[in-house]
């Protein structure tokens, strides 16, 4: 057998490698990460740059960030590594996985279950992204192993305390399997009876001993308690709000953007409270309004709740960031991913199998409940907040062994010619398969524009603005009046020199929406380049009386006064620019040339330092810094 778990490791990971390099020479994205996937990188560099201890209570579960910062620290900043780690520990995975299913049930089930989690399509493609469903499976997967191995191993007290640290890895990865761990207690007791308060006592000081440090480091840093990270609420109300389709991940409201969300929560809250609130009180707030939901809308939330329930467990993969079977098209995964009328593979077929899983090792009296105690809280977890297809990966593995002993157990059957016994595993699955399938909500495919203007923004960002135009176009074909669209036609033609084409694209964006600020904000830029400030200014205002929060608009007026000479009007919209988003540079470094021209030298430094350490690249900052200390020296 120790040959075979190398075999297993191997297949596995020759496949991520395959699906590696075809998405590393197809998909635009790969170097230009967005959304979730692009903060757990811009917050891995700030840990190199700016120290591991950080400034604030964590906002999410730290580990992830920190493994990627690790890795960035050893072999430099480059996004190709994580991923040939990730499909290292998503091959291991499979070992695991292996392991676990001969633990539960016998060999030929480990054997079927590790190779059909080699094949299985969503862990290969969240093996090579940015994202925590591989580090924390293989946390998952290795404390369910230390747990079986202890139980049924006669476990020590050390064995146990491991286990606890293990399972504490996990919970600083995704808080989630908290509410596993509180019920795990009840499982010990009905199955180690004598050994039940060494297994308790060590686990829990294992996993207090990891989530302890974190806790204390919230504290130091921030004065709030913060035992893991401040989200929960937040998600929370996502989730439980009269405006939730029970699988978006926007606060109503809000902007769509990362950040624009992130801040916007924060005023939202700090305006109904009337005072600045600690990140732990916005946390409270949110979660707050989603019980005060609940609370006056019963019914909808019932609602909404089976629907989330439904969501999680039916074969739709539901995307998060970007569409999941629109980017894995150019890949041979677009053999294993399928959404079609009567069968979203591999989900709509791995559930039913399951089920049927379940009812064979129930019928053979093979014990499963370590299984059930952890699929099920953990699924209520996010189910309780909002689903999509990367927070269900984690009971996969689970659904895969269940899933292999069905498979062995049918096919023992038919051999041996017990056909009676094939009767209710058909119903089973027919009537599981049918229900799963049957997409009852009527989901629609994500229509394929919002997929091109993704890709259309990465390859501006790349500089192959022929490319970013021709994307664009497709987007324009599938989203006729795609205001956005439209804008970032105007964005690159602007880019590239063509200034009337960019303004025509500009006023055919406003004419499709004319309440998109960014598109007022572009147009202004154009006056101000042709040093037409009142031109500029009335653009520049329309965009923030659209959208009051724009601290870019308010850089951009900011920026007219101070072109005009009025520089006490240009430090009030820097200093609002800066108080609706405290990491953006640009106003910082431009108040501080306020204040050097005001004769205000202390004021200019103390900006430009606050501006290199957000962003120590920002080369205006450091050279307005450098001239002014070198100016001070001289005299």
């Amino acid at each position: 057998m120790i040959h075979r778990p190398l075999l297993l490791f191997l297949l596995a990971l020759v496949v991520r490698v395959v699906y590696l390099l075809q998405i590393r020479g197809t998909d635009p994205l790969f170097y230009h990460p967005i959304m979730d996937a692009l903060y757990h990188h811009d917050w891995a560099v700030s840990i190199i740059k700016g120290g591991w201890l950080g400034e604030d209570a964590f906002f999410r579960a730290p580990l992830y960030p920190h493994f990627l910062a690790l890795l960035y620290r050893i072999f430099g900043i480059n996004l190709l590594i994580p991923r040939i780690v990730q499909s290292l520990i998503g091959s291991f995975n499979c070992i695991l996985i292996q392991k676990i299913g001969c633990r539960l049930f016998n060999k030929k089930t480990g054997s079927t279950a590790g190779i059909i989690a080699a094949f299985y399509p969503l862990f290969i493609y969240f093996d090579n992204e940015l994202f925590i469903p591989t580090t924390l499976i293989f946390f998952v997967l290795l404390g369910f192993y230390l747990i079986l191995k202890q139980s049924l191993d006669k476990g020590t007290k050390s064995g146990w305390f491991i286990t606890g640290i293990v399972w504490g890895l996990a919970a600083i990865t995704r808080p989630n399997v908290i509410l596993f761990l509180i019920i795990l207690p009840f499982w010990f007791r009905r199955k180690l009876k004598k050994s039940f308060k060494p297994a308790i006592l060590y686990g829990v000081l294992g996993v207090v001993s990891v989530i302890m440090p974190v806790t204390v480091r919230n504290y130091v840093v921030s004065k709030e308690f913060v035992p893991i990270a401040w989200q929960g609420g937040t998600n929370f109300y996502i989730g439980n709000n009269p405006y939730s389709d029970g699988r978006t991940a926007i606060i109503p409201g809000t902007r769509r953007s990362w950040w624009g969300g992130f801040y916007d929560a924060k005023r939202i809250a700090e305006e109904a409270m009337g005072r600045e609130l600690k990140n732990s009180e916005i946390d409270r707030y949110w979660l707050s309004q989603g019980l005060a939901f609940i609370k006056n809308e019963p019914t909808k939330a019932l609602s909404l709740f089976f629907k989330k329930t439904y969501l999680f467990f039916g074969g739709l993969e539901i995307s998060n960031n970007r569409d999941i079977y629109f980017f894995t098209k150019p890949t041979y995964l677009k053999f294993l991913i399928l959404n079609l009328p009567l069968l979203q593979f591999p989900f709509g077929l791995l559930l039913p199998l399951s089920l049927v899983g379940c009812w064979c090792a129930y019928k053979k009296r093979r014990d499963f409940s370590l299984i059930l105690f952890f699929i099920l809280p953990y699924s209520l977890s996010f189910i309780l907040f909002f689903v999509c297809a990367r927070y269900r990966v984690g009971i996969i593995p689970f659904l895969i062994i269940l899933a292999a002993f069905a498979t062995t157990s049918v096919i023992d059957e038919i051999k041996r010619k017990r056909m009676e016994n094939i009767i209710p595993v058909l119903l089973i699955f027919v009537i599981s398969f049918v229900f799963f399938n049957a997409n009852i909500f009527r989901l629609r495919s994500v229509n394929p524009g919002f997929s091109y203007l993704t890709l259309a923004d990465a390859e501006y960002k790349e500089g192959n603005y022929e490319k970013a135009i021709s994307y664009l176009q497709e987007t324009l074909n599938h989203l006729p009046d795609c205001a956005e669209a439209l804008n970032s036609l105007g964005v690159i033609y602007k880019k590239m020199g063509k200034t009337e084409r960019a303004l025509s694209y500009y006023l055919k964006a406003i004419e499709s929406d004319p309440n998109q600020p960014e598109t007022y904000l572009n147009i202004g830029n154009i006056f101000a380049d042709a040093a037409k400030y009142d031109e500029a200014k009335d653009y520049f205002l329309k965009a923030i009386e659209i959208d009051p929060y724009l601290a870019r608009g308010y850089n951009s007026l900011g920026n007219v006064y101070f072109s005009q000479g009025d520089l006490e009007s240009a430090l009030e919209c820097y200093g609002k620019a800066s108080k609706l988003e405290p990491n953006y540079v640009s106003p910082l470094y431009h108040a501080g040339l306020v204040h050097l021209r005001l004769g205000n030298t202390a004021e200019a430094e103390s900006l430009w330092k606050r501006a290199t350490t957000i962003k120590p690249e920002d080369q205006r900052a450091q050279k307005a810094l450098s001239f002014l200390l070198e100016k001070n020296n001289l005299k």
